[in-house]
């Protein structure tokens, strides 16, 4: 048994109102977060003719927003800004937790009830 499920066992029946270290636990994991600025299938011979100086255009125009993934999920929308010389994401919009978001289905990511996201008429 690891540490971590050896504390999350012997923490669930402390009684004694502290958090649960298994939400602690829960909470330390880490997921891929990625940021898509847009979308493009090529065939195999456009990628192996790609070169230095190549361009490769988006489905997407600049002005858009970006799409934040964790766990290639669409959890929220932002801008491209940088920060020290970085690339970053400032957040416009978080998607509604509770329902799935897919951005090929045009849903909008700002929260909404599930009836408006799956189109009927709240």
């Amino acid at each position: 048994m690891s540490e971590n499920s050896k504390q999350a066992a012997g923490s669930k029946g402390s009684g004694n109102g502290a958090p649960s270290s298994a939400m602690d636990i829960l909470l330390d994991i880490e997921l891929p977060v990625t940021l898509r600025f847009g979308h493009r299938q090529m065939s195999l011979s456009d990628i192996l003719a790609l070169d230095t100086g190549s361009i490769v255009e988006f489905d997407r125009a600049v002005e858009d927003p970006v799409e934040v993934l964790v766990n290639d999920r669409v959890v929220a929308r932002g801008e491209a800004v940088t920060v020290q010389g970085h690339y970053a994401v400032r957040i416009l919009e978080i998607g509604n937790t509770r329902a799935p978001l897919d951005a090929g289905l045009g849903v909008p990511v700002s929260p909404s009830p599930v009836a408006a996201i799956a189109g009927e008429s709240v």
